[in-house]
């Protein structure tokens, strides 16, 4: 491949540049002995100058690309080990942009995904104190953080990260614990400049493309959505020799909001969490914080669903399968509808498209109960726990929060979010980033851009969201024209069909701003507190009861109900309202003050 074959000539060079620079005497210590360089103190955006004689092959390569010099370039090589808490395959071995930084910055990382339960996985790194140097687990850091494992990282970012200081400026003190200090390295919701919309990749009822072309319009209500299913389903027994699945829902795990929010949505609540705030449009704190799962808009979703179980359109297999398993039940092609979040399933659709099986993908649908405005899509928002945490033996703090640095830095973000000008994109006669329909068509698997762009670095590092300082979308699906110009041939004529223009067309909600203290998901409390006790308990009542509520006989969903709120009510949450009040307040003072 021509690129593979560029970036081989320019690694090569660099190598090259390396062995002069070693042979001429210009070693990488500061006394000429290959030790460890200090990088200097920069203003952010200002990039230190490269020293003087050879260039190293970082520092070369660098500037054969048009990225900033780092004086990361000139130390000795390290590796990073990273633990992401999803299941996943590193990028190859050979992804030439990945190349580019590990040269560059002279810094390797080694992913480890998840395998097996999270749960376990988690519980065995507390307990042995032995765990990746960094590691992702979503929102469930806390654990790490009270036992003392994580590394604090708020000084190591004031002296060694100008330009992840200045990423993090409107966040700052929102990040900090409650003992003063950042643990939590934001990956997620730090928007910057314009927040493109052309696709959703949170909460919706998705239906499967074949079955709204074949109706050639989106349902109305959650009704008329199971009933588009059914018939469909009827027509259409088995999809390319598979027997039709109607609605999966996922239930393992801390994946189980797939089971646990419909109702909130279709209650015209966004994606709080574990309580229903008094007023979600205020930016007071709200005066009490609700449980959400004895409100009387909780019963009608699951009368429904075991409606549709008696009718056939729910298997009870869909509530016992594993995350693997569900990603691929939806592999095949045989799945009408399901209720989750798009990020969660969507390396289960990769199949579907390398096989041009476009048809067999999804369209997400904003249900709510009559009169009620749907809240399904929110403007991308801080949340405070949604990162990275590093372990506090980690090697060398300074030089992963320098690589961290310069990873955050507009250009190296282009690089990993776009690739390669040329290979990958081009500017247009406008100034914005497009791409070809070759390219467009060569990076339309997420595989394919794990191996060959460097979206994993991307992902998993503090990064910029919404637009570059010249407009450009931070990534190519954000950037509008570049959406629609990507879209299959299938696509545009099914949208033309129903009369959209992106992804998110048959939705009828409008971006919402939440209040600072949103979501009540992102709030952690101390392992063993008394807030803790009662969000578990809760959680061990709807694992026992909500799948029971789908497959119970029909004239049993009352009696169980009533046992269900029973056991909800018999519990005593106060602390965790107070916690999740207390921490609204937190959140509103460091906001406003």
């Amino acid at each position: 491949m021509k690129f593979r074959k560029l970036i081989a000539l320019l690694l090569a060079s660099a190598m090259l540049v390396s062995l002069l620079a070693a042979c001429t005497g210009s070693g990488s210590g500061d006394d000429g002995g290959g030790g460890t360089v200090t990088p200097p103190i920069v203003e952010p955006g200002v990039t230190p100058d490269p020293p003087s004689g050879e260039p190293s092959a970082g520092a070369a390569l660098a500037a054969s690309l048009g990225l900033p010099y780092t004086p990361l370039s000139e130390m000795d090589p390290i590796t990073f080990t990273y633990f992401i808490r999803d299941p996943g395959v590193a990028p190859r071995s050979d992804n030439p942009i990945i190349g580019i930084i590990e040269t560059i910055t002279n810094t390797k990382i080694e992913f480890e995904f998840l395998v097996g339960d999270l749960e376990t996985r988690m519980s065995v790194m507390l307990a042995s104190g032995d765990w990746p140097d960094m590691a992702y687990f979503g929102g469930e850091a806390r654990p790490f953080i009270d036992s003392g494992l994580a590394l604090p990282l708020t000084s190591l970012i004031e002296n060694n990260a100008p330009n992840l200081r200045s990423h993090y400026a409107p966040w700052w003190e929102l990040m900090k614990h409650s003992d003063g200090e950042i643990y939590v390295a934001e990956i997620y919701g730090t928007p910057v400049g314009t927040q493109y919309i052309n696709e959703h990749w949170g909460t919706a009822f998705w239906l499967q493309k074949a079955v709204l072309d074949h109706f050639g319009r989106a349902p109305a209500t959650l009704d008329e959505y199971f009933d588009f299913i059914r018939e469909y389903k009827e027509l259409n027994p088995e999809i390319d020799g598979v027997p039709t699945i109607g609605f999966e829902i996922l239930t393992e795990g801390w994946r189980r909001f797939c089971i646990d929010n419909p109702p909130m949505f279709m209650a015209g609540y966004g994606n709080w969490g574990p309580a229903a705030p008094v007023n979600q449009r205020s930016f007071d704190a709200p005066s009490a914080a609700g449980c959400r799962w004895t409100n009387d808009w909780n019963k009608p979703y699951y009368q429904k669903l075991n409606d549709e179980f008696h009718l056939g359109t729910i298997n009870a297999e869909t509530l016992t399968r594993s995350y693997d398993d569900y990603l691929a039940t939806l592999a095949s092609g045989a799945v009408l509808g399901l209720s989750d979040q798009l990020w969660n399933f969507n390396s289960g659709l990769d199949p579907l498209r390398a096989e041009g099986r476009f048809e067999r993908t999804y369209l997400p649908l904003d249900f709510t109960y009559d009169g009620v405005t749907p809240m399904y899509l929110d403007q991308r928002e801080f949340t405070g726990n949604n990162g990275l945490i590093v372990n506090r033996d980690v090697s060398d703090p300074v030089r992963l929060i320098q690589y961290m640095d310069y990873l955050i830095q507009e250009d190296v973000q282009r690089l990993l979010s776009w690739g390669l000008e040329g290979e990958h994109y081009f500017y247009n006669d406008r100034n914005f980033l497009e791409r070809s329909q070759e390219q467009r068509d060569l990076q339309v698997e997420s595989q394919w851009q794990e191996d060959n762009m460097g979206i994993r670095l991307y992902n998993q590092f503090p990064k910029m969201q919404g637009s570059f300082s010249d407009g450009n979308a931070t990534t190519q699906g954000e950037q509008p024209d570049e959406y629609m110009a990507g879209l299959t041939d299938y696509d545009k004529e099914l949208f033309a069909k129903l009369g959209i223009f992106n992804q998110t067309g048959l939705m009828r909600s409008i971006p919402a701003a939440w209040p600072a203290f949103y979501p009540y998901w992102s709030m952690t409390w101390e392992d063993g507190s008394a807030a803790g006790l009662a969000n578990t308990r809760i959680t061990d009542i709807n694992e026992r009861y909500l799948s029971q509520l789908v497959i119970t006989a029909a004239d049993n969903f009352d009696a169980l109900w009533v046992e269900y709120v029973s056991a909800v009510q018999d519990i005593d949450a106060s602390p965790l309202w107070e916690v999740i009040e207390q921490i609204s307040q937190e959140r509103l003072d460091a906001f406003f003050n």
